[in-house]
């Protein structure tokens, strides 16, 4: 019985087919030498086996595309190391191009596509758009990605000192105009007095001064009361403009009103456009549920709607055993560290009460029996009282005063001291004007 021919392995001596192509076991190209083999090698030489030599290993090679592929139990014993590449980072612009790209071309063979004509001239616009994405838009952001604060230095370089709309102060300080005011008004029982006002395009004392507009209001202030003021400048100071629009503070000197027994300067800035003048601006002091003040900025304004009025009627009344005198009335928009609620003011009456009698004489609590009444309102005193509890036997000069809060809008008052037992049987009404 024949055995089929072969061929030996040039590299390692393994014995194969001769249909066979790499060698079963070290997987060398058998089709690199026409040796065939036989299973008896012996007999093909008179019974000698022929000496081998062993040979060198082929170089590797690289084969092109054409051959066919090699299998996988004949892969190569050596392998050439080949540095792994790094993945190259991808625009997410560009591949949102790419896609969009991609979807344009393919959209003639989604199922139901009929071809209609278009129009060039949008077509080519939308041409034209996409050239410019993809050759401005891609390289900006590829900049941008690579240097974030680019557009920032670039700003930067477009705003110099010389440009009005500059976020960059100056080094030195620019003109200022000043005008002189010098009107008084009382808030929250602080007297305050508008020195001037002043206007630049920034002020370089103040760290939140705007570039391109600044209004500067130098106060007085004086706050001669027994409280402290308890008020900030960021909520009750506005300048108000031509148009009726309201400006807040940037920043001030001192942020709120002075404590008791003060008298201090202090500044208040604004932002305000150049091109606004300062006598066009109107000082606005007071929140939006208090009685505000409006001075405008002209330095004779008529500020006697906000000024404090007092009048000395010196009207005896005989109370409870007492004789009391109203010696005088005053309406204000502040009490001591206080501004009145919107549409409303401060009546402080001041009385003096004398004891004729032997016996010691309760003067008690003014809310039990004392009212103002003005129109169709008849209020209570706010508990802002400084009257002694008692009037001593054959005593006078107590004195003291009594708060209430009324109506703006008139002048009419009536004081109504009322029949309520232990005090008095009859009702005692004054009446006053102020």
């Amino acid at each position: 019985m024949s055995q089929q021919a072969g061929r030996t392995c040039p590299v390692c001596g393994t014995s194969a087919p001769l249909e066979q192509r790499f060698c079963s076991n070290c997987g060398a190209d058998l089709s690199l030498t026409g040796q065939a083999s036989s299973p008896n090698p012996a007999s093909q030489y008179g019974g000698n086996t022929p000496q081998t030599y062993p040979s060198a290993q082929p170089p590797a090679q690289t084969y092109p595309s054409a051959q066919p592929p090699v299998p996988s139990y004949a892969q190569a014993p050596y392998t050439q190391y080949q540095q792994p590449q790094q993945p190259q980072k991808s625009s997410p612009l560009a591949e949102a191009f790419g896609a969009l790209g991609l979807l344009f071309l393919l959209r003639r063979y989604r199922p139901g596509y009929r071809p209609r004509r278009q129009n060039s001239g949008c077509c080519g616009c939308l041409v034209m758009l996409v050239i410019l994405l993809i050759v401005v838009g891609i390289p900006g952001y590829l900049a941008y990605k690579n240097n974030p604060n680019l557009l920032h230095s670039l700003q930067n370089q477009t705003n110099t000192p010389g440009n009005a709309s500059s976020s960059v102060p100056p080094t030195k300080q620019p003109p200022i105009t000043t005008a002189s005011i010098n009107q008084t008004v009382a808030y929250a029982g602080v007297d305050t007095t508008i020195v001037s006002a002043q206007q630049s395009t920034t002020f370089l004392d103040d760290s939140s001064s705007a570039t391109n507009g600044m209004i500067r209001i130098n106060l007085k202030e004086a706050n001669n009361g027994s409280q402290n003021a308890s008020y900030f400048y960021s909520d009750v100071a506005h300048l108000v403009l031509p148009d009726k629009s309201s400006v807040n503070l940037t920043n001030g000197q001192q942020a709120y009103g002075p404590n008791s027994n003060i008298v201090r300067s202090n500044w208040l800035d604004f932002a305000v456009p150049t091109n606004i003048k300062i006598n066009q601006l109107t000082l606005r002091l007071g929140g939006s549920q208090e009685a505000q003040i409006n001075i405008p900025l002209t330095g004779n304004a008529n500020l006697s709607a906000y000024q404090t009025k007092t009048i000395h009627p010196n009207t005896p009344i005989s109370y409870d055993n007492l004789n009391w005198t109203l010696k005088s009335a005053t309406k204000s928009l502040s009490i001591n560290g206080k501004q009145a609620a919107t549409g409303m003011c401060y009546i402080i009456l001041t009385f003096n009460v004398d004891n004729s009698t032997t016996n010691n004489v309760a003067i008690g609590l003014t809310n039990d029996y004392m009212r103002l009444k003005l129109g169709s309102t008849t209020n209570s005193d706010t508990g802002n009282t400084t009257l002694p509890l008692y009037a001593n036997a054959n005593t006078t000069g107590n004195s003291g005063t009594v708060t209430f809060m009324m109506p703006s809008s008139g002048n009419a008052f009536t004081l109504e001291m009322l029949a309520v037992d232990g005090y008095s049987s009859a009702q005692v009404n004054t009446n006053f004007t102020l």
